[in-house]
């Protein structure tokens, strides 16, 4: 609305129900996360959630990670989950928690080579690579996640200092990188794909970006399946 449709979501019909579990300079603790995934779970019916996104991520602390274990119940709970693989690249076994997780969809950023995040620091070859600690082939998909622009809180928590040296544009929004970007866009393309297809199961939504993904002929562990195809994936027929 602020933009006028300049800039429009891929799925701007979509209902959003926002949890937050960071602060305004977006850090957070693990317990903080975990309340608000058992809140996600808890509330799902009353608000149709169908799929999350969680561009939050922390030290890969293996399989027995409670992150891990609260994204694999919410999936299990019938939430497509779809999680940012972190800014740690190019080095290996670079993917955050909970992206480690066997189930979720983890978002990496086909465009990483060479952008700047928020605040205009320069970031090379950053989105997170594979594999897990537990040999999990990770990322699953990419997504463009170079000078993306979102919504810029309003909230009154954020210092003027701090807004200073953000890419503010028109007041409304802001222009940043990073994986976090990357994800929001494929859990977009999954709330399309639900909308078409209510019946479908997070296994199933997960397949389907499988099968419509375009590869980049790069190692697995980098690229995963390869780039989200909005149009592929919904063509699909189920």
């Amino acid at each position: 609305m602020a933009s006028y449709g300049a800039y429009v979501g891929l799925n701007p019909q979509a209902d959003l129900v926002s949890v937050k579990v960071l602060d305004a300079d977006g850090r957070g603790s693990s317990a903080d996360a975990l309340a608000g995934l058992q809140w996600v779970v808890g509330n799902k019916d009353r608000y149709g959630i169908r799929v999350a996104n969680l561009s939050i991520g922390t030290t890969d602390a293996g399989g027995g990670d409670p992150l891990v274990r609260a994204v694999d119940a919410a999936w299990d709970a019938g939430i497509v989950m779809v999680i940012a693989a972190g800014n740690g690249g190019p080095h290996v076994s670079s993917v955050t928690s909970p992206g480690i997780s066997r189930k979720v969809i983890t978002v990496g950023a086909y465009d990483d080579a060479d952008c700047v995040d928020a605040f205009g620091a320069q970031l090379r070859n950053f989105s997170g690579r594979g594999p897990t600690s537990e040999c999990v082939i990770k990322p699953d998909i990419l997504a463009s996640g170079c000078g993306i622009v979102s919504l810029l809180s309003n909230s009154s928590e954020m210092s003027p200092e701090r807004l200073a040296r953000m890419q503010v544009i028109m007041d409304s929004y802001v222009k940043m990188s990073g994986t976090s970007m990357a994800s929001p866009q494929v859990a977009g393309a999954v709330s399309l794909l639900l909308t078409k297809y209510p019946q479908l199961m997070p296994d199933a939504v997960k397949l389907a970006l499988k099968h419509s993904a375009k590869s980049l002929n790069m190692p697995p562990n980098r690229q995963g399946w390869g780039i989200l195809d909005v149009d592929a994936l919904l063509r699909q027929k189920f």
